[in-house]
C-alpha cells in the first residue's frame, strides 16, 4: 500500500507537533503548516490524500480552505478537528469527517481509515 500524504492545517504548536508524531508512527508522510492560506497553496500541488484542518486559522478558516478541497479532483480526504466542528457538520462536504477536541488518539486512527480500503489505486490505467 501507498504511503498516506498528509497535510495537517492547524495553528496550535502543542497539536501540530502530537499530530506529526502520531501520524509518523502509522507510516504517513506529514507536512504541516500554521495557516489556510498556505494549506491552499500547498493543496495546490495535488501531493496530499489527506488533509487535517483545524477550522479557527489565521489569514483564512477552515471553512475557506474546505471549500477549496471540496473543488481539487480528486478531493483528498478531510478530517477536520475542532472544539466547535459538531455545530458545523452542514458547512463542509460530504465525506468529511468532524473531530470534536480533545479527541482520543483512537478517533483520529479510525477517521484515517474510514474508506482506505477502497481509496488503494487499482492498476494503471493508459490514458
Amino acid at each position: 500500500m501507498a504511503k498516506r500524504a498528509v497535510l495537517v492545517v492547524e495553528d496550535d504548536d502543542a497539536t501540530q507537533q502530537f499530530l506529526r508524531v502520531m501520524l509518523r508512527r502509522h507510516d504517513a508522510t506529514v507536512e504541516a503548516v500554521f495557516d489556510g492560506q498556505t494549506a491552499i497553496e500547498r493543496l495546490r500541488s495535488g501531493e496530499f490524500d489527506t488533509v487535517i484542518l483545524d477550522i479557527m486559522l489565521p489569514k483564512m478558516n477552515g471553512f475557506q480552505v474546505a471549500q477549496v478541497i471540496h473543488a481539487l479532483e480528486p478531493p483528498p480526504k478531510l478530517i477536520v478537528l475542532s472544539g466547535v466542528a459538531r455545530y458545523f457538520r452542514d458547512r463542509f462536504p460530504e465525506g468529511t469527517v468532524l473531530l470534536q477536541k480533545p479527541f482520543e488518539i483512537d478517533q483520529l486512527e479510525a477517521a484515517l481509515n474510514v474508506g482506505r480500503a477502497s481509496a488503494r489505486p487499482g492498476p494503471a490505467q493508459a490514458g
